[in-house]
């Protein structure tokens, strides 16, 4: 157990300017969102990714009890996180100074993965109850921040075309996974970002949930491998990147660093601030050039097994900069896909058949599969 006690604070959320003042204070804690994005729709809901940083300059330590996210128009709580759901939520940007999981050591910081599903979450204000502990040498002493509010922009979510033809293609994504794109920050300049927020990973399946045929090493065995990628919009490609040779074989592929992962990438500029990004392209299939406008549906390039990748897919995700690891990632939809099913549990993803349900074979319009769906385009 870690032993927590008495403290006193300040929270600061920004750019969400707010002050939070505990009556007895005589130290300070930060609290701040850096970055929210516009909702977007899935199964019909608003969903929304952002994070929370909680931020310890104190020379004292900090548990986290619990956290509640309200709705401001009604205060109805959208989400109450405590214990193992909390803790599984918490990311520590310090890991070698972890001495428990909700503990912020002295001058460290955590931060809080926040992932809302509700209905009118667009263009509404959320607060956030805070409930914490700090450690001191006398008894322990629960304190409450409140108030701390964000705005969600009112905003449509970028709207795109199929980057892909046909399928079974699974959506790869799932944002408690501890190293999914969704919890993954890259630091450019000295900022720290998650392009990858919103990122869904394609791989084609056949009509048995498998995801290669023969020798699974082989990326030439991979069914999608090789299929067309297509412009999700008009618009015009402003970053490339074409020169990474492709391994024929898993076994072989290098060990990239970050700045390498993306492997051969295409980046296309939508609209203002809004870039879509193709990763792990094929060598030598890019059929455009920076500079160069393009169609929607157009052939872009093929899938391919380049940078940082455990196999052959489609990395694709819209961001708000064309930096591919300097950037924030954004929501997006599609405009139209055949919902075919989902893997209730991954770890049976390539040996067993997709559930089908009630909604399987559903036509979805402007909206975003969801984890682990299984589409056709």
């Amino acid at each position: 157990m870690c032993n927590i006690g008495k403290f006193t604070m300040l929270f600061l959320f920004a750019p969400f300017s707010l002050l939070a003042i505990c009556n007895a204070c005589t130290k300070y804690i930060d609290m701040y969102g850096a970055f929210v994005s516009e909702t977007v729709e899935v199964n019909g809901r608003s969903t929304l990714y952002y994070e929370l940083y909680i931020s310890n300059p104190t020379s004292d330590s900090v548990l986290i009890a619990s956290l509640d996210v309200l709705g401001r128009k009604d205060n109805d709580t959208l989400l109450s996180l405590s214990g193992a759901e909390l803790i599984n939520r918490l990311g520590k940007l310090r890991a070698d100074k972890i001495v428990c999981d909700n503990l912020i050591l002295p001058r460290d910081t955590t931060v809080i993965y926040i992932e809302l599903s509700s209905t009118g979450l667009r263009g509404t204000k959320l607060t956030h109850h805070l409930r914490y502990t700090m450690n001191s040498k006398t008894d322990s002493l629960l304190f409450d921040i409140k108030d701390v509010t964000i705005s969600v922009p009112d905003l449509d979510a970028a709207l795109l075309g199929n980057p892909l033809d046909g399928g079974p293609w699974i959506a790869i994504y799932e944002p408690s996974w501890n190293r999914g794109h969704r919890r993954v920050f890259y630091t450019a300049n000295g900022v720290a970002r998650i392009p990858g927020r919103y990122a869904i990973d394609f791989m084609l399946l056949d009509s048995l949930g498998r995801f290669a045929e023969g020798n699974k090493n082989e990326i030439t065995s991979y069914f999608g491998y090789d299929a067309n990628v297509l412009a999700v919009a008009d618009g015009i490609v402003v970053a490339l990147r074409n020169d990474f040779f492709e391994s024929p074989t898993l076994s072989d592929h290098p060990k990239y660093p970050p700045k390498e992962a993306t492997g051969n990438y295409i980046c296309l500029k939508i609209s203002e601030n809004r870039y879509v990004f193709y990763e792990h392209l094929k060598p030598r299939t890019i059929a455009v050039k920076v500079g160069q406008q393009v169609k929607k549906g157009q052939v872009i390039a093929r899938v391919g097994f380049t940078g940082q990748t455990t196999g052959p897919h489609l990395h694709l995700h819209v961001a708000n900069s064309p930096s591919p690891l300097g950037s924030e990632g954004l929501p997006f939809t599609f405009e139209k896909f055949k919902l075919l099913g989902h893997y209730i549990d991954f770890n049976t993803f390539g040996n067993e058949r997709w559930i089908a349900d009630a909604n399987s074979y559903t036509v979805y319009a402007n909206e975003r599969p969801a984890p682990n769906a299984v589409i056709q385009f």
